[in-house]
């Protein structure tokens, strides 16, 4: 979540440094906060809000898709951002892996999610944990292990295997939380860490319990005592142990709202207050407990005063092309004021911003309070700044204006925390609980399965790929993918109701099924089952929908013709392919007689070329299935 693209070591002196990571007046749903969902707004619809969800997974997959061939391929590209005209920045920020895929399963892509996950498992650190960022090339970036983004990878094997029942992440889950547990403190706060920052190259602890990062674990020690009977009394004492800490010590009873957290050098508080630890607490200890903890939303809201921390001033209204966007700042600052590192060198100034992915926390938090108006307002001036076209298509920004805050510089440009944080936004998902929220007050406790799918044919074949349709299934909350199986085994899933089975065999029969599942892990009884039976190899491998006719074609012995024919003229296709499961190639097709093309050489009998497009459409930047070709 939180990182500085200028240079993240650039931490104001004698702050708590956090650990996560990416004309018209204000907006009818930022007025105070009164638990009601009877606000009347004038905002966008729910298909435009669908589009903005479709949009912002297209762009997380692009960034997944960047990473293929590296050395951490599967994990996803944090930022939309380059050293210069031609050299993108390779770094991926752990907080941002297990965002990114906790938004896949929200959106019902468990195959990405999973890419995702299974890689984060094999870079898991022998002692459990994971560094805070690495480049693509594996080497780390930010030398630090914060409990913060461990908790946030722990957070996404739960939400896995809550949704699919599966206890895959089990072993690495536990391995995460016994690392965490050792920075366990007497006042019952899990404090901030390791890092090497501090005496450069040696591992020391680091000094500090924020807020955010204890709210963090208090679900996964409870959710986990129930599933390692030998842990049980210490995951539960662990969570009890952070409860404590976050109502007795954390919270601050005047204003209603979390401080930012607690220095265990000095036994001091930390005053500062970002946002997010007010709808995270929210999110993590519910609406009311200990504490009245919802109070924290309307304390944010009514937040406008001079812009310090004594009267802070978190809604800001500020300019964008023709109109304004009306949301949250990470914190206070209003009237601009320098920055400086820890070092006193300069570092941008402070003052009022919008942080894009801190407005989405509110909007889910708000949702949770019975207060959909106003969520679904937030949400609606977060999509003003998402990306319409080209490469920029459904990403979100950092923040608005690029402005310092009280611990680092924010980056402009488009980001996976803040893109996933909108999808998770308009799908009222909680990453803290791996559910969704109702409008009412808390966590769905849905258990009722999707009905089958129906009508399930065969759409297409080819040597190597089966083409599925069928037929939607209903829900009484909501149908979030469907798995397709091949035999009994799990081969993908699709939040459409169309589906690609590629690397099959040629000439050999399959059959199919498909099964319903909804966002709480609810499945469906399968199907109808098909068959079908691939054609013979080398004789071509066309694929048409209803943008483009794709094929590939055999030219000689060693060598193929990948050809894409769009329904409408396209300003550009590139094509992407891997031989033989090698590194990706990556091409701008040529044009002739309103064909694209690309030749691929160095094929033998029995290569497999992989291959998919990016073309572009009326404006928008569209990704095809992927698709195979056996030579």
């Amino acid at each position: 979540m939180f990182r500085n693209l200028v240079s993240v070591r650039k931490l104001i002196a004698g702050t708590l440094a956090f650990s996560l990571g990416c004309g018209v007046g204000p907006s009818p749903g930022m007025e105070e906060e009164t638990g009601s969902a009877t606000e009347s707004t004038q905002g966008l619809g729910a298909t435009e809000r669908a589009l903005a969800s479709d949009r912002a997974y297209q762009w997380l997959k692009v960034q997944q898709d960047l990473t293929n061939g590296s050395a951490l391929s599967g994990l996803v590209d944090s930022f939309d951002d380059w050293w210069n005209a031609t050299e993108r920045k390779q770094i991926v920020y752990t907080y941002d892996q297990a965002v990114a895929a906790i938004a896949f399963m929200a959106k019902g892509d468990r195959v990405r999610a999973e890419k995702v996950l299974d890689k984060l498992v094999a870079i898991q650190d022998p002692d459990g944990s994971w560094i805070n960022s690495y480049w693509w090339n594996g080497y780390g970036e930010e030398i630090r292990k914060h409990v913060g983004p461990v908790a946030w990878v722990t957070m996404a094997f739960m939400t896995h295997e809550k949704l699919y029942g599966s206890t895959t992440y089990r072993t690495p889950a536990r391995k995460a939380l016994e690392w965490m547990l050792t920075f366990k403190k007497p006042n019952g706060a899990i404090s901030g860490g390791r890092t090497t920052w501090d005496i450069q190259g040696v591992w020391t602890d680091e000094v500090w319990s924020s807020t955010e990062h204890n709210e963090d674990v208090y679900n996964l020690y409870r959710y986990y005592a129930g599933k390692f009977s030998d842990r049980t009394t210490a995951y539960n004492d662990a969570a009890q142990g952070v409860k404590q800490f976050l109502d007795n010590v954390m919270w601050n009873d005047t204003t209603k709202r979390f401080y930012g957290g607690w220095k265990n050098n000095t036994g001091l508080l930390d005053a500062n207050v970002p946002l997010d630890v007010n709808p995270w607490g929210v999110l993590a200890l519910g609406l009311s407990g200990t504490r009245d903890y919802k109070a924290s939303l309307a304390s944010v809201d009514n937040a406008r005063g001079v812009g310090t921390v004594a009267d802070p001033r978190y809604v800001h209204s500020l300019p964008y092309e023709n109109t304004t966007i009306t949301a949250y700042d990470f914190d206070w600052q209003y009237d601009c004021a320098r920055a400086t590192d820890q070092n006193g060198n300069y570092n941008g100034d402070r003052c009022a911003d919008i942080w894009f992915e801190g407005s989405a926390f509110m909007s889910v938090a708000h949702y949770m309070n019975g207060n959909t108006a106003k969520a679904d307002s937030i949400i609606d001036e977060i999509i003003k700044k998402q990306g319409t076209s080209g490469s920029l298509l459904g990403g979100v920004p950092y923040s608005l204006k690029g402005t310092s805050n009280n611990y680092w510089r924010m980056a402009q440009e488009n980001c996976v925390s803040s893109t996933g944080w909108l999808l998770l936004a308009i799908h009222r998902f909680n990453p803290f609980t791996g559910s969704v929220v109702n409008g009412g007050g808390g966590n769905t406790t849905d258990t009722q399965a999707p009905s089958a799918p129906s009508s399930l044919k065969v759409s297409s074949t080819t040597s190597s790929s089966v083409t599925l349709s069928w037929t939607a299934s209903t829900d009484n909350v909501g149908v979030a993918s469907y798995d397709i199986y091949r035999g009994s085994t799990l081969v993908g899933s699709s939040s459409a109701t169309t589906f690609t089975a590629s690397g099959l065999s040629a000439s050999t029969t399959y059959s199919f099924s498909i099964k319903a599942r909804d966002a709480a892990g609810n499945t469906s009884t399968a199907s109808n089952t098909v068959s079908a039976t691939t054609s013979a190899s080398g004789t071509g491998d066309g694929h048409t929908t209803a943008d483009y006719t794709a094929n590939v074609t055999r030219t000689s012995s060693t060598q193929a013709r990948i050809s894409f024919k769009p329904t409408t003229s396209a300003l550009y296709v590139d094509v992407h392919y891997t031989l033989n499961g090698g590194g990706q190639q990556n091409f701008r097709m040529a044009l002739a007689n309103g064909t694209w093309t690309q030749d691929v050489a160095g094929l033998s009998a029995g290569s497999r070329l992989e291959y998919w497009f990016t073309y572009e459409k009326s404006g928008p930047q569209y990704d095809s299935p992927h698709y195979t070709y056996t030579h």
